[in-house]
């Protein structure tokens, strides 16, 4: 079994870990796991394309791009925006540049975009991949292969995964229904 602990080696990592956790109100649930998975799927997709890019945004990113639906990590606007926007926050005050913190921006922001953005970085197109492959159980692969997925999907669990998200997302368009358009495009 993977877990986020294994994986968070950064004072900012763990910082995310705990901040996630915290929003959700437990540890090592649907939500963490989802976030694991995006971040598992991302580095995978990176290494088969021999991409270098930001570990460290990437399982940031990964951890942190739902958090925007939960109320302690918004102010009743744009989901993808107020969790980009808690994220960089956060990296602030692990004293990140500002390049850095633009790039997990837009990676946060941009992970339900319907067009390609790898013009925005690796790391933006690798997440918005990464989470239409967990959130399709596997069958949009981008090249994964199905054993992989299936291995992956047996190490770091999917239970209540779908149960999670769509009572978050039902929660969102009943409280801020106008936001609902801009999570696709802006």
């Amino acid at each position: 079994m993977t877990s986020a602990e294994d994986l968070a080696h950064t004072d900012s990592e763990k910082a995310a870990l705990a901040a996630l956790r915290d929003v959700v109100g437990e540890s090592g649930g649907p939500m963490e796991r989802h976030g694991l998975r995006v971040f598992l799927i991302a580095d995978r997709l990176a290494t088969a394309r021999e991409l270098t890019v930001d570990r460290e945004v990437l399982l940031i990113a990964g951890l942190l791009h739902d958090v925007g639906l939960y109320d302690q990590a918004s102010h009743g606007g744009v989901y993808v925006r107020e969790g980009a926007e808690f994220t960089a926050e956060l990296l602030r005050k692990h004293s990140w540049d500002e390049g850095r913190i633009r790039l997990c921006f837009d990676v946060i922001e941009r992970h339900h975009e319907l067009r390609s953005q790898w013009d925005r970085g690796a790391e933006v197109e690798l997440i918005r991949r990464a989470d239409l492959v967990d959130l399709s159980d596997g069958l949009i692969r981008f090249g994964l292969s199905r054993e992989w997925i299936r291995d992956l999907f047996k190490s770091v669990s999917r239970a209540g995964t779908y149960r999670t998200i769509g009572y978050e997302v039902a929660r969102v368009l009943r409280h801020r229904p106008l936001t609902f358009p801009q999570i696709f495009r802006r």
